[in-house]
């Protein structure tokens, strides 16, 4: 049947839908592969309760060899592991172990504070605030030339924490003043995960897991590549790609430590955003108003529009919001409409630049369009 009679009569789909020419949206799915050959997979997720949506769709392109159903492989999240660090920072200042309005310098190790004075830094005037809504200056170690050149290089070093803090140290453009303006760094959310780190005594993924309180919000599918074990009922994950180079096998720990790492299914990220924007994570109601709360002004580089831990979107319309990773990932969530969408295109350079934003538009507007229809 169709997506849009199973919508309309409120039916809930727990099955992937084969790729089917009637259905829009897996249509759009489909296509995506056959006209980018560069796209190994693409795996969407749709979930909502007014009215009962529980959407998969796939389509395998040239390079996925792995077993199916797609949709049930894990893969590798990139930045969208920002969600999960951002919502523990603020978990830890509920719990009034941390202040984040307070410099940062107070929550770090000496090496580090050492590091970013030598880099130009003062630590002491960035506050944890600043890193959480990339307002802080730092320069972005993942940008530097040097560092893509190096991980492609070499896919199986073994890259530290420091080593990368040091990296972006020794890039001299100085991004702006700490609330000067908005700039994307991967480096402060390094940064984010030595504090959390330190004000838990626990192992970053430990700490997240425990403060976020996967057990008992059933995220069975989600974990930090070598850091923890991964679940053993789970398929191969998905093949990921950095334009024509397989980089599936390659060490996570190039983007491992804070700014990215975990590995997730689409089901379980759904699950996680759900839990997010409902507060569940939350002892405090100001903890999920805080982390929903609108950008301020800055002197934004672009179009950017960062609150303290979301990307603010309009989809099809609606205000949403979510975070998006390197991989072609993004993770939505539209609270007027109680939807959240996950998509995955395992490819980064894709034909078309927007083709991530295509399909989460296609989806909203499908969503939409059944709650017009809806009795």
């Amino acid at each position: 049947m169709l997506l849009r009679v199973l919508i309309v009569i409120g039916f809930a789909m727990s099955q992937p839908l084969a790729a089917n020419a009637d259905n829009p949206l897996d249509r759009l799915v489909s296509e995506i592969t056959e006209r980018d050959p560069g796209v190994p997979s693409v795996v969407a997720h749709a979930r909502s309760q007014r009215p009962a949506i529980d959407w998969t769709g796939e389509s395998r392109g040239a390079g996925e060899v792995g077993p199916a159903p797609l949709a049930k492989r894990p893969f590798r999240i990139a930045s969208v592991t920002k969600l999960f660090v951002a919502a523990t920072v603020l978990r830890l200042a509920e719990q009034d172990r941390l202040v984040l309005h307070e410099g940062v310098s107070a929550y770090l190790s000496d090496g580090t504070t050492k590091m970013l004075l030598a880099g130009g830094y003062d630590p002491a005037r960035i506050t944890i605030s600043e890193l959480l809504s990339h307002t802080s200056g730092l320069a972005d170690h993942s940008t530097i030339p040097a560092f893509e050149q190096s991980v492609l290089a070499n896919g199986q070093r073994r890259w530290t924490r420091d080593e990368q803090i040091a990296l972006a140290m020794s890039d001299s453009r100085k991004l702006g003043e700490p609330g000067e303006r908005w700039a994307y760094s991967d480096t402060g959310y390094l940064l984010l995960a030595e504090v959390i780190e330190r004000q838990t005594g626990e192992p970053l993924a430990a700490a997240i897991r425990n403060l976020l309180r996967f057990e008992e919000l059933g995220l069975e599918e989600t974990w930090f590549e070598t850091q923890e074990m991964p679940p053993r009922h789970l398929p191969a994950r998905l093949t990921q790609r950095i334009g024509k180079i397989d980089v599936t096998d390659f060490d996570p720990s190039f983007d491992l430590w804070g700014g990215g790492g975990i590995v997730s299914t689409v089901s379980d990220l759904a699950l996680f955003m759900s839990a997010f924007v409902k507060g569940q994570f939350f002892d405090r109601p100001e903890s999920l108003a805080l982390a929903l709360a609108k950008p301020k002004s800055t002197q934004a580089t672009g179009s950017a529009a960062h609150g303290l831990v979301f990307f603010e979107q309009v989809h099809a319309g609606h205000h949403c919001i979510g975070h998006a990773g390197f991989w072609n990932v993004d993770l939505v969530a539209c609270p007027g409409l109680d939807l959240t969408v996950v998509v995955t295109l395992n490819q980064p350079a894709t034909v078309r630049p927007d083709e991530r934003r295509r399909l989460v538009d296609a989806i909203v507007a499908e969503v939409d369009k059944a709650r017009e229809r809806r009795p």
